[in-house]
């Protein structure tokens, strides 16, 4: 029944980067780096003890250019090369969700994201609830009473659930009209400009009294003098952005709530921690007596990470 379901969709790329940042490096036996495999680990524990899913997929990016990438030649340019022990770590973590009996999913031509927003949309009928975890702001625009977002902290304990509420309390805006605001105030993280002098309050102001972008310039000359001189010359970005910001929920992925059911096998978890040197958590797995996971046992000590100084702007929500 419903009722009885809720489903855990893991952001994979958002949380590998995020517990890359957040933690100094860890070496596995091979030599490798490992840090943003603990580090996902946790995170993944943390909600798995929390939400108690029944259901769990997680998503991936793929190094082939999106539909993002056609639309708009600038999309993420800016960005420069990963460091050189990052992605050689991304295996590692794909094994332990292996490990874990956790299915995820990766498509050329669509980010993460989009095959998040499809699998929660259309499979959010069969389950009571779903839990997004990803520090990702796009992903707000798909929340509803039934689909939320869990955004982790800088030390990745921390964790903040987002439901309509909590949208409109710290932006102003309806799930829905996040990508309206995003398309004002544009996007540094993946170098989308958005319309030039219009900050998130002004965002906000103007969505809250004309629903959307289009309503926005649709009633532009009602708008103050400078604000519409604002607008009037990003009107291209704004209306560019929102194609690039608002998420694909049409993707089928061939998937049903039954396939996304998850059985843990103890053995082979243990087994991929031993491998990886994580003694900590060996010590705490091969003394359970079920499979049952407690945060309380994994939670990283944030006097162990890197310090917020360092590392709280690269790992706010984005």
């Amino acid at each position: 029944m419903p009722e009885h379901k809720i489903l855990l969709l893991i952001d994979g790329n958002n949380l590998f980067h995020r517990a890359y940042h957040a933690l100094p490096p860890l070496t596995a036996k091979d030599g490798i780096n490992v840090n943003a495999v603990f580090g996902f680990s946790n995170m993944l524990f943390k909600a798995m003890d929390e939400l108690k899913p029944t259901h769990i997929a997680a998503a991936f990016d793929t190094r082939a250019p999106t539909f993002r990438h056609v639309e708009f030649q600038a999309y993420k340019a800016h960005r420069v090369a990963p460091p050189a022990d990052l992605y050689p770590q991304l295996p590692k973590v794909k094994k332990v969700l292996d490990a874990f009996g956790i299915k995820y999913f990766e498509k050329a031509g669509y980010e993460a994201d989009d095959l998040l927003a499809s699998i929660a949309v259309q499979l959010g009928p069969s389950v009571a609830q779903v839990v997004v975890v990803s520090g990702d702001r796009d992903l707000l625009q798909i929340i509803d009473k039934k689909i939320k977002v869990q955004a982790p902290g800088w030390n990745l304990k921390d964790a903040t659930l987002f439901g309509p509420e909590e949208v409109a309390q710290k932006y102003g805006v309806t799930p829905k009209q996040m990508i309206d605001w995003k398309s004002l105030t544009g996007d540094p993280s993946d170098n989308i400009p958005g319309v030039a002098g219009i900050g998130p309050k002004t965002a906000s102001d103007l969505i809250q009294k004309y629903g959307s972008v289009e309503g926005i310039y649709e009633n532009i000359s009602k708008t103050a003098e400078k604000v519409r001189t604002k607008l009037e010359a990003g009107r291209d970005n704004a209306i560019a952005a929102k194609k690039l910001i608002e998420l694909d929920a049409s993707i089928n992925l061939g998937c049903k709530i039954e396939d996304l059911s998850f059985e843990m096998d103890l053995e082979r978890v243990i087994g991929e921690y031993e491998e990886l040197g994580f003694k900590s958590i060996v010590a705490k797995l091969t003394g359970k007596q079920n499979n049952s996971i407690s945060s309380e046992n994994f939670l990283i000590d944030p006097r162990q990470t890197k310090s917020e100084k360092n590392t709280s702007d690269q790992l706010e929500l984005i």
